[in-house]
């Protein structure tokens, strides 16, 4: 989904261009957005759906259920670096 974010424009809807206030703590600003093209709000919103649904597999998952209400944090934490520790063995 990231490629489809750094390719399209930064507002669904046609924008003007803004810029903070001067006075602003942090000054940002946006160039004018011609809005997403028809196909990639298509193609985003597939994504979503399809994020939403795997997030909720995750989620719901039997591996979740067979775990003490103590040990799901560390299970968690173990999967989101499960990638990390290959990456270290396989060196």
């Amino acid at each position: 989904m990231q490629t489809v974010y750094q390719r399209v424009p930064w507002s669904a809807e046609p924008l003007d261009a803004w810029e903070t206030h001067e006075s602003a703590w942090r000054k940002s600003s946006r160039p004018a957005s011609p809005g997403w093209d028809p196909q990639d709000a298509v193609e985003i919103a597939r994504l979503r759906t399809r994020e939403v649904e795997l997030a909720g597999t995750i989620v719901t998952h039997a591996y979740r259920s067979s775990l003490a209400p103590a040990d799901v944090l560390a299970a968690r934490d173990a999967l989101k670096h499960q990638n990390d520790h290959m990456a270290d063995t396989s060196s």
